[in-house]
Parts: structure tokens; sequence; C-alpha cells
């Protein structure tokens, strides 16, 4: 039996006519929330695989860089428009350009990390402010003078226009979190603004002044910003293989301990529920996706990322399998074979594509191998985390391939 899922409502006459033309009998069919259909179909081993064609990996929806979905080189370069952004780590933000690459802002204050002068929080104000993320509490604007001018923006709005300084300041820094009093002395001192001024009187000039004050209150400290490429010096060699074999261990031990939780914290719920720990993987792993499906959606490469970025290392910003194989960014040294905690990337037929630019797979770590199979712990393996050994290569009885393994690959730090 093997489920098919995310089938367009326009598209699902099409592709039972289809599988029942391939040779395989619909068991049963539901349609999900988000209006697609999905399909429990059963039938010959050949058939089988020739029915995952029929239905496109569960990418439906577009990165916020087009390059994120191709299979095409990332080029290294100076950043461009940010058009994207998300926390990855303690004191690390993560930066998208408009032409795919990746920068990383660390240390410093929340403020410079963010390019959010007044820590103004993430919600619908800070979006249409122009923010394109958000650390979890705070907003995160694509540079400084956007951040600067969303402080303006708010400060102008209906909600504290009509209010004097002091007012304004005990509503946007309120007792419980901030000295209020102080905060509002200091606006006054460093502006000459009086507090019982009224901000629908002031001039914009003036409105920017407060701003600034404020972006100093709230702390502007720098840290580092760096591509976050790998070096330009690692290649295929064995120093490079070395190097990144030695810290398997630091993406292995979180894939270990997702796969040591509960069963119920690392498996896929039946619905209507859904495992937030799954659609974590997704938030971390490849963000600009939206699994409508829940965890239902193939989540392996999700859950692969999410070890990998985790342990502080590069990942594919790409829910499928064959992101990995892309290797967009060279942030994968190839192997020539399977050894411990390198990634292993297997694709189910066809094989017409020598790009992968669409189609199904899978990806996991690698534990072991044999002369004929490779044993993986990765996610959405049985619906679950855990290991699972797989051929090198999958075909029917009369030789027709349906799956193998097409890449083993280490990743490398930054």
């Amino acid at each position: 039996m093997q489920r098919l899922e995310g089938i367009a409502e326009v598209d699902s006459d099409r592709v039972i006519a289809e599988l029942i033309s391939a040779g395989l009998s619909v068991a049963t069919k539901f349609q999900t929330p988000d209006r697609t259909w999905t399909l429990l179909v059963d039938g010959p081993g050949d058939a089988m695989s020739a029915a995952r064609s029929l239905v496109p990996e569960d990418v439906d929806y577009k990165p916020p860089v087009a390059a994120l979905d191709t299979p095409l080189p990332i080029k290294a370069g100076p950043a461009g428009k940010f058009v994207s952004a998300r926390k990855i780590g303690d004191r690390r933000i993560l930066f998208i350009d408009e032409n795919g690459r990746d920068f990383i802002r660390e240390g410093g204050s929340r403020a410079w990390r963010n390019f959010n002068p007044g820590n103004i929080r993430r919600g619908t104000f800070a979006k249409s402010a122009g923010s394109i993320g958000d650390d979890g509490a705070f907003a995160i604007f694509p540079d400084e003078d956007t951040g600067l001018e969303a402080v303006v923006t708010l400060l102008r709005s209906k909600s504290y226009n009509d209010l004097s300084l002091v007012d304004a300041v005990f509503k946007y820094a309120p007792p419980s979190e901030n000295d209020s009093k102080t905060y509002a002395k200091f606006i006054e001192d460093q502006t000459g603004i009086k507090r019982t001024t009224v901000l629908s009187t002031l001039g914009i000039a003036e409105i920017r002044k407060i701003a600034r004050t404020i972006r100093q209150i709230e702390g502007w400290s720098n840290g580092s910003e760096h591509p976050n490429m790998p070096p330009s010096s690692l290649s295929a060699d064995t120093q490079a293989v070395a190097s990144a074999a030695a810290s398997a261990s630091d993406w292995m031990s979180t894939a270990i301990s997702e796969s040591q939780l509960p069963a119920n914290d690392r498996t896929q719920w039946i619905d209507p529920g859904e495992n937030p720990r799954i659609l974590n993987y997704f938030k971390v792993g490849a963000p600009w996706f939206d699994p409508v499906g829940g965890d239902e959606v193939d989540w392996c490469a999700a859950f692969v990322n999410y070890c990998l970025v985790t342990a502080g290392y590069i990942g594919t910003e790409h829910p499928g399998a064959r992101s990995f194989f892309w290797n967009k960014k060279k942030q994968f040294v190839s192997l020539p074979a399977p050894t411990y905690g390198c990634v292993a990337v297997r694709r189910y037929d066809p094989f017409t594509d020598p790009e992968w630019k669409t189609g199904t797979g899978h990806v996991g770590f690698v534990v072991s191998s044999t002369a004929t199979t490779v044993t993986l712990l990765g996610g959405n393996q049985s619906d679950t985390v855990r290991t699972t050994t797989f051929p090198l290569e999958e075909k029917t009885s009369a030789g027709k391939l349906l799956s193998k393994f097409v890449a083993f690959m280490m990743p490398v730090g930054n």
C-alpha cells in the first residue's frame, strides 16, 4: 500500500485514471482541509514505483527567492537586498538576499542582529512596516533604515499620535518590562522635547530624533556578519573529508537525541492532530515552505536540515531530498562510499532528468553499510525518526530500476 498526498483537486481525476491505467487499484481517497486529495493505492511493485512520478514532490510553495528551488549553484558575492530572515541559534540570525545568498549576523545586541533599532515585536504591524522574519519574539527587518523607519511609523500611528511623549514611552516601554520614567527622561534630555509634548504636534524630523534616541536606549552594539558559505579552500580532498568526518558527532548527536525521544514525540500523528515537533523541523530547516498537509508531508529533508542547522552547519533551505543532491553552496564534500555520519541521498524512478529538477527521493544520515545495503538514521522512516536499512539499488524482477542511492556527502563547516 502506498500513500500519495498533495494532489490538487483539478488533477485528482487524471491521477486516478493514470493509476488505474498503470495497473494499480485505489483503495481509498479522502480530501484534506487544504482541498488536496490523498490516495491509498495498491498493486505490483513496478507499478507502485511508477505511481510516485504521478504526484510531484511536496514542494507546493514558492521560496522567497526563486534560485532556492533550482539545481543552479549559488554564486558567492556581496550581500544584496535581504528578503527573508530567521533565528537559527543562540544570538545568530540567518538572512537570505535577493540572489539566494545566505549571510549570518551573530553576537552584538538583539536590536543590531535584527536590524530592529526599536526592538519592535513581531506581528501585523511589523510586517506592514517591512519585516522579513522574526526571532521568535521580535521582528527582523531587511536593513537598519527600514527598522528605524518602522519606529517612526509606529510613533505617528493612531495608537501613539495623540499621546504625550511620556505617555507614549509608558506604552512603548511599559513599566512591567522597563524603567519607563528613566526611559522618558533620557529621551527628553537627548532630544530637548518636553515629556508633556503631544506627538501629533511634532514634525517628522523631531519624530525621527525620538526614534534615534530609542535606538540608543534599546542598545545597538555591533556583532559580526559573514556569508553562510563553506570556506572556498575546501574541496573534495582527503584533508577536507577527514576534517568534516571528525565533526560528524555534532549533527549526529542531535539526530540520535531526536530518535531517542518517546515514540509519540518523534512520530507523525493521526489526523486531525499534527506533531508540532515535526512542523518545527520545517520551520528550522525549510522556513519558506508551509506544510499545509501537516506532519504527513514528506519530512525527511526537513529533519536532516534541522539536525545540521541546529548543530551550526549549513542546510539546504529546501524541503526536498533532491536539494542535497544539488549541493548548491558546495557545503557538502562528495564521498565515493558511505561512511558514518554522512548524508545519504536516495532517488526514486524516474531517472531521466540528470539535474533532478523534480521528483521524489529520501535523505538521512548513514550509521552503517554493507556491500549491498545502507542503514540510515532519518526522519519520515515509517512515519517516525528511526534507523532503517535500504538496499543500494532496488529493482523489479524484470530488472527495472526503482530506486538507488545517488550521493553520499559529508557536511563541512562555514
